[in-house]
């Protein structure tokens, strides 16, 4: 078996011509390790941090990354974080529990990472990505496109690093990173959420300790008393936030007062199993207490303001582009065009939604629209219902018809 020398020799070659190399840097154990390990390599590393709406410590980050490689650029990416979000929240994204954001997160990453190593005259681009899970398909489908004349690196996945032994890499080297943590598990995080795997998570019958979640709190630990919210949406689009007589408006500070006031009363965790391109099953434990609301508030919406026709295609749409998106189809034409017919449907998504947060939970308490289908005259069976029952009896005679006459002739 190659020793890791000789892996890294082999991989020098494989890159001859290259100078410097920009790597997407969080200061989380794989980036710090991979960014040695291209160091020694023989490969002029220049660290890119990407802000996407995470609760990281940027002026740590950039400083140990200073010390390690002597630069550091931070790259504010939240309104295009956001502006994904607010896409990928029109077509329901996530609705089905399914709510690892990759396929969001990477195609912004890798805008800001290739934008940012062509600045800093670089060669190639590396990630951190391993080849278990869809990020590094999705980072590297968007790298290609948005930058086709960089080279593409990823060290994880081409040198089969194993987790334990990044692990005891790091501690070797004393390098600059929370190996505590990293040795519980990774995160992933963002405006989203938060994605939570390896280490304990890995397990799929054991549930993770508390002190692995950061955005929310535990349900049973939720405040007493309820929390009424509203939300206000024009064109499939959440436009303000109503707390109390408090107003807020404007998509990041939407989402991240949703994701600070969901998580304290605890909304939004939750775990799936993924199913990767690789043909793996991957346990994917999150907390997305924002989104979660989002989620609820815009189905809410769907639902009122949409024919029943409408609503059928569209969520037979939105699968496809939940699908397409995980699977990196982000910079591709046929997201452009589901988006094309999503747009459409969502002209009449508006009105406002009020929500109550409880331990947990999001209950739908109000919604309404001036384009909703929904009239209490029609629907109301007192004196003020305007809807004549009777005239249902014919609908009543035919509906089934069909079906009524192959089971009478099977029978026959």
């Amino acid at each position: 078996m190659k020793n890791l020398q000789e892996k890294l020799n082999e991989f020098s070659k494989e890159y001859a011509g290259v100078e410097k190399v920009a790597l997407s840097y969080s200061g989380g154990l794989d980036s710090v390790v991979v960014g040695t390990l291209l160091s020694e390599a023989g490969f002029k590393v220049v660290p890119i941090s990407v802000d996407i709406g995470q609760q990281s410590d940027f002026s740590r980050i950039a400083k140990n990354a200073r010390q390690l490689f002597g630069s550091c650029a931070v790259v504010d990416a939240k309104g295009a974080m956001a502006d994904a979000i607010f896409r990928a929240l029109k077509a329901n994204f996530g609705e089905d529990n399914r709510m690892n954001s990759g396929g969001l997160t990477r195609p912004v990453l890798a805008h800001a990472l290739s934008s940012a190593a062509l600045k800093a005259g670089c060669q190639a681009v590396a990630h951190g990505s391993s080849g278990v899970g869809n990020d590094h398909i999705i980072t590297e489908n968007s790298l290609r496109v948005l930058a086709p004349e960089l080279l593409i690196m990823a060290p994880v996945r081409d040198l089969d690093l194993k987790r334990d032994f990044s692990i005891e890499f790091a501690k070797k080297r004393r390098l600059p990173t929370n190996i505590v943590r990293a040795g519980k598990f990774s995160a992933d995080e963002s405006f989203w959420g938060r994605m939570i795997r390896q280490g304990i998570s890995v397990d799929s019958a054991s549930p993770l300790p508390q002190d692995a979640y950061k955005l929310t709190v535990s349900p049973k630990d939720a405040p007493a008393s309820p929390q009424e919210i509203t939300l206000e949406f024009e064109m499939g689009e959440p436009v303000a936030l109503r707390i109390g007589s408090k107003k807020i408006t404007g998509k990041m500070k939407i989402l991240s007062s949703l994701n600070e006031i969901g998580g304290k009363h605890g909304v939004g965790r939750g775990e799936a199993f993924e199913d990767k391109i690789v043909g793996l099953k991957v346990r994917e434990v999150f907390e997305c207490p924002g989104v979660k609301i989002l989620l609820v508030a815009h189905s809410a919406l769907d639902e009122a303001t949409l024919t029943s026709r409408e609503l059928a295609a569209k969520r037979m749409i939105d699968g496809i582009w939940a699908g397409l998106v995980r699977e990196g189809g982000w910079h591709t034409r046929l997201r452009r065009s589901l988006d094309a017919f999503i747009d459409e449907t969502e002209r009449v998504v508006d009105g406002e939604v009020t929500l109550e947060l409880y331990k947990g939970s999001v209950a739908i308490k109000g919604r309404k629209s001036q384009h909703a289908l929904y009239d209490t005259r029609l629907s109301a069976r007192d004196s003020k219902g305007v809807f004549l029952q009777k005239e249902a009896r014919h609908v009543a005679k035919l509906h089934g018809l069909q079906d009524l006459m192959a089971y009478m002739v099977g029978r026959n």
